[in-house]
Protein backbone atom coordinates (compact mmCIF):
# COMPACT_ATOMS: atom_id res chain seq x y z
CA UNK A 1 0.00 0.00 0.00
CA UNK A 2 1.22 3.43 -1.20
CA UNK A 3 2.35 5.71 1.67
CA UNK A 4 -0.23 8.24 2.13
CA UNK A 5 -0.43 11.75 3.92
CA UNK A 6 0.26 12.12 7.90
CA UNK A 7 -2.96 12.79 9.21
CA UNK A 8 -4.65 14.19 12.31
CA UNK A 9 -7.34 12.26 12.57
CA UNK A 10 -8.31 9.33 11.00
CA UNK A 11 -12.11 8.05 10.88
CA UNK A 12 -12.78 4.57 10.19
CA UNK A 13 -16.22 2.70 9.76
CA UNK A 14 -17.36 -0.62 8.64
CA UNK A 15 -18.33 -0.07 5.56
CA UNK A 16 -18.65 3.88 3.47
CA UNK A 17 -22.35 4.52 3.96
CA UNK A 18 -20.93 4.82 8.23
CA UNK A 19 -19.08 7.21 6.99
CA UNK A 20 -21.21 9.23 4.68
CA UNK A 21 -22.73 12.12 6.66
CA UNK A 22 -18.91 13.12 7.25
CA UNK A 23 -17.57 12.61 4.26
CA UNK A 24 -19.89 14.44 2.22
CA UNK A 25 -19.22 17.10 5.08
CA UNK A 26 -15.68 17.22 4.62
CA UNK A 27 -16.36 17.43 0.78
CA UNK A 28 -18.80 20.58 1.45
CA UNK A 29 -15.68 22.12 3.33
CA UNK A 30 -12.67 21.72 -0.03
CA UNK A 31 -9.14 21.69 0.85
CA UNK A 32 -8.74 23.72 3.48
CA UNK A 33 -7.26 23.08 6.47
CA UNK A 34 -9.42 21.00 8.36
CA UNK A 35 -10.52 18.94 5.35
CA UNK A 36 -6.74 18.18 4.54
CA UNK A 37 -6.13 16.86 8.20
CA UNK A 38 -8.62 14.44 8.15
CA UNK A 39 -8.54 10.70 6.76
CA UNK A 40 -12.15 8.74 6.51
CA UNK A 41 -11.35 5.10 5.80
CA UNK A 42 -14.01 1.95 5.71
CA UNK A 43 -11.68 -0.74 7.23
CA UNK A 44 -14.16 -4.00 6.97
CA UNK A 45 -17.71 -5.79 8.45
CA UNK A 46 -17.00 -7.94 11.46
CA UNK A 47 -14.05 -8.26 13.43
CA UNK A 48 -11.03 -9.86 11.53
CA UNK A 49 -11.49 -7.64 8.11
CA UNK A 50 -11.86 -4.60 10.66
CA UNK A 51 -8.91 -5.40 12.38
CA UNK A 52 -6.97 -5.59 9.37
CA UNK A 53 -8.45 -2.74 7.78
CA UNK A 54 -7.35 -0.75 11.05
CA UNK A 55 -4.28 -1.88 11.16
CA UNK A 56 -3.49 -1.22 7.55
CA UNK A 57 -5.14 2.00 7.64
CA UNK A 58 -3.58 3.39 10.83
CA UNK A 59 -0.14 2.08 9.19
CA UNK A 60 -0.39 4.27 5.87
CA UNK A 61 -1.95 7.38 7.91
CA UNK A 62 0.23 7.48 11.04
CA UNK A 63 -2.44 9.61 12.41
CA UNK A 64 -2.75 11.73 15.79
CA UNK A 65 -5.99 9.44 16.93
CA UNK A 66 -7.80 7.49 15.69
CA UNK A 67 -11.52 6.63 16.29
CA UNK A 68 -14.34 4.95 14.99
CA UNK A 69 -18.08 5.48 13.98
CA UNK A 70 -20.52 2.87 13.21
CA UNK A 71 -24.08 1.78 14.41
CA UNK A 72 -24.68 -0.64 17.11
CA UNK A 73 -27.36 -2.19 18.48
CA UNK A 74 -28.26 -1.72 22.89
CA UNK A 75 -29.21 -4.63 24.85
CA UNK A 76 -31.86 -2.37 26.97
CA UNK A 77 -34.68 0.17 26.22
CA UNK A 78 -31.33 2.67 26.96
CA UNK A 79 -29.81 4.26 24.91
CA UNK A 80 -32.95 4.95 22.86
CA UNK A 81 -32.93 3.94 18.95
CA UNK A 82 -31.67 7.33 17.12
CA UNK A 83 -29.46 8.60 19.55
CA UNK A 84 -25.41 7.50 19.78
CA UNK A 85 -23.02 6.77 22.90
CA UNK A 86 -19.30 7.54 23.01
CA UNK A 87 -17.37 4.16 23.95
CA UNK A 88 -15.79 3.93 27.19
CA UNK A 89 -15.00 0.40 27.70
CA UNK A 90 -14.89 -2.33 25.44
CA UNK A 91 -15.03 -5.84 25.47
CA UNK A 92 -14.92 -9.23 23.42
CA UNK A 93 -17.71 -11.43 24.21
CA UNK A 94 -18.86 -14.79 23.11
CA UNK A 95 -21.60 -16.75 23.14
CA UNK A 96 -20.14 -19.89 23.30
CA UNK A 97 -17.95 -18.83 25.95
CA UNK A 98 -20.73 -17.95 28.08
CA UNK A 99 -22.05 -21.05 27.90
CA UNK A 100 -19.38 -22.91 29.05
CA UNK A 101 -18.61 -24.31 25.64
CA UNK A 102 -15.21 -23.14 24.71
CA UNK A 103 -12.77 -20.88 26.48
CA UNK A 104 -10.29 -17.92 25.35
CA UNK A 105 -6.45 -18.12 26.71
CA UNK A 106 -5.33 -16.60 29.53
CA UNK A 107 -3.36 -14.22 27.62
CA UNK A 108 -6.01 -13.01 25.23
CA UNK A 109 -6.80 -9.35 25.35
CA UNK A 110 -10.58 -9.43 25.75
CA UNK A 111 -10.93 -5.84 27.20
CA UNK A 112 -9.80 -2.19 26.37
CA UNK A 113 -10.51 1.47 27.20
CA UNK A 114 -10.96 4.34 24.97
CA UNK A 115 -8.63 7.30 25.62
CA UNK A 116 -10.27 8.84 28.18
CA UNK A 117 -9.12 12.53 27.63
CA UNK A 118 -10.34 12.17 23.56
CA UNK A 119 -13.61 10.49 25.28
CA UNK A 120 -14.43 13.64 27.26
CA UNK A 121 -13.59 16.01 24.19
CA UNK A 122 -16.40 14.01 22.26
CA UNK A 123 -18.99 13.69 24.88
CA UNK A 124 -18.31 17.57 25.31
CA UNK A 125 -19.23 17.91 21.63
CA UNK A 126 -22.97 16.90 21.42
CA UNK A 127 -24.93 15.83 24.05
CA UNK A 128 -24.45 11.93 24.60
CA UNK A 129 -23.71 9.42 27.17
CA UNK A 130 -20.91 6.83 27.45
CA UNK A 131 -21.46 3.42 27.18
CA UNK A 132 -19.70 0.47 27.39
CA UNK A 133 -19.54 -1.96 23.93
CA UNK A 134 -19.42 -5.63 23.93
CA UNK A 135 -18.05 -7.00 20.66
CA UNK A 136 -19.10 -10.43 19.37
CA UNK A 137 -18.68 -12.22 16.44
CA UNK A 138 -22.16 -12.76 14.95
CA UNK A 139 -25.11 -10.04 15.54
CA UNK A 140 -26.70 -11.69 18.76
CA UNK A 141 -30.82 -12.36 17.74
CA UNK A 142 -31.69 -14.47 20.87
CA UNK A 143 -32.58 -11.45 23.44
CA UNK A 144 -31.62 -14.66 26.71
CA UNK A 145 -28.21 -14.47 25.08
CA UNK A 146 -28.13 -10.64 24.93
CA UNK A 147 -29.00 -10.06 28.41
CA UNK A 148 -26.35 -12.73 29.42
CA UNK A 149 -23.61 -10.61 27.73
CA UNK A 150 -24.43 -7.77 28.89
CA UNK A 151 -24.48 -8.87 32.31
CA UNK A 152 -21.18 -10.55 31.75
CA UNK A 153 -19.73 -8.05 30.15
CA UNK A 154 -21.70 -4.95 31.85
CA UNK A 155 -21.95 -3.61 28.50
CA UNK A 156 -25.48 -1.70 27.17
CA UNK A 157 -24.80 -1.66 23.26
CA UNK A 158 -23.00 -4.45 20.87
CA UNK A 159 -21.12 -3.78 17.71
CA UNK A 160 -19.59 -6.16 15.19
CA UNK A 161 -15.90 -4.06 14.67
CA UNK A 162 -15.11 -1.72 17.17
CA UNK A 163 -13.06 -4.34 19.59
CA UNK A 164 -11.03 -5.38 16.89
CA UNK A 165 -10.15 -1.30 15.94
CA UNK A 166 -9.51 -0.46 19.08
CA UNK A 167 -6.95 -3.18 19.20
CA UNK A 168 -5.10 -2.44 16.26
CA UNK A 169 -5.37 1.61 17.25
CA UNK A 170 -3.81 0.38 20.82
CA UNK A 171 -1.45 -1.67 19.35
CA UNK A 172 0.01 1.11 17.37
CA UNK A 173 0.14 3.28 20.50
CA UNK A 174 -2.83 5.58 18.63
CA UNK A 175 -5.03 7.39 20.90
CA UNK A 176 -8.73 6.01 20.15
CA UNK A 177 -12.21 6.83 20.36
CA UNK A 178 -15.41 5.34 19.28
CA UNK A 179 -19.24 6.93 18.38
CA UNK A 180 -21.77 4.45 17.54
CA UNK A 181 -25.33 4.83 16.70
CA UNK A 182 -28.06 3.49 18.11
CA UNK A 183 -29.88 1.75 15.63
CA UNK A 184 -31.41 -1.62 16.68
CA UNK A 185 -32.10 -3.08 20.37
CA UNK A 186 -30.31 -7.05 20.66
CA UNK A 187 -32.99 -9.92 19.52
CA UNK A 188 -35.05 -11.30 16.72
CA UNK A 189 -36.07 -8.01 15.30
CA UNK A 190 -32.73 -6.68 15.37
CA UNK A 191 -32.25 -6.57 11.24
CA UNK A 192 -35.41 -5.23 10.95
CA UNK A 193 -35.03 -2.29 13.25
CA UNK A 194 -31.61 -1.45 11.71
CA UNK A 195 -32.64 -1.28 8.17
CA UNK A 196 -35.66 1.09 9.38
CA UNK A 197 -33.08 3.00 11.53
CA UNK A 198 -29.68 2.60 10.31
CA UNK A 199 -29.65 6.04 8.89
CA UNK A 200 -30.87 8.24 11.50
CA UNK A 201 -28.33 6.20 13.89
CA UNK A 202 -25.50 7.15 11.65
CA UNK A 203 -26.31 10.37 11.24
CA UNK A 204 -26.33 10.81 15.04
CA UNK A 205 -23.07 9.32 15.48
CA UNK A 206 -21.14 11.29 12.85
CA UNK A 207 -22.42 14.27 14.61
CA UNK A 208 -21.17 13.85 17.64
CA UNK A 209 -18.00 13.43 15.25
CA UNK A 210 -18.26 16.34 13.33
CA UNK A 211 -18.43 18.99 16.05
CA UNK A 212 -16.02 17.46 17.87
CA UNK A 213 -13.53 18.47 14.54
CA UNK A 214 -15.41 21.50 14.22
CA UNK A 215 -14.06 22.37 17.82
CA UNK A 216 -10.57 21.87 16.95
Amino acid sequence: MARARTVTALIMSAFAPELAPLSDWLRARGQGRLASRIACVPVGIGAIDAAAGAAAAIARFQPVVALFVGTAGSYRSSPPIGGAVVARRICLASGEVLRGQAYLPGPMRTRVATYSLLRRQLLRAVPAQSADVATTIGITSGRALGKRIADATGSTVENLEVFAVARAAERARVPFGAVLGIANRVGPDAHRQWLAHKDEATVAACEVIRSWLASR
